[in-house]
């Protein structure tokens, strides 16, 4: 798998973004991932299919092989930020993102349509 990329966007892991173009345009998702410099794996959007046999491997301390199951995996694949537009909390549609710079420095996202700040989620991993 590849390492998780940084970059310097306003799309962050966790956001629900809407899907602009494409197969899946209209429909919603979480930000799951952000890889490539500008590409994005967004939730339950974009599924290809993957075709597995079962495997054996060992695992360490055991004496035993386990058996990965085979079958179809669905996987989510990346989009293009260009494809994807963040949704506002506040008027619930997508928009376009201006950066705000409060009175101590601070930058925050905020919405150009409803000037609404946009916070940041958390994301456990």
């Amino acid at each position: 798998m590849r390492s998780e990329y940084q970059t310097s966007t306003v799309i962050r892991v966790g956001d629900t973004v809407a899907i602009l173009s494409g197969k899946d345009a209209g429909k919603r998702g979480t930000v799951e991932r952000l890889v490539n410099p500008g590409r994005v794996v967004v939730t339950g959007v974009n599924i290809s299919k993957k075709h597995q046999k079962p495997r054996q491997k060992m695992s360490s301390g055991s004496q035993t092989p386990t058996v990965d199951k085979g079958g179809i995996l669905e996987i989510a694949s990346p989009l293009d930020l260009a494809k994807v537009a963040l949704v506002c909390t506040k008027c619930d549609r997508p928009v376009r993102i201006k950066m705000a710079v409060a009175a101590d420095g601070k930058k925050s996202r905020q919405c150009s349509r409803c000037a609404a700040t946009i916070a940041h989620k958390e994301v456990s991993k």
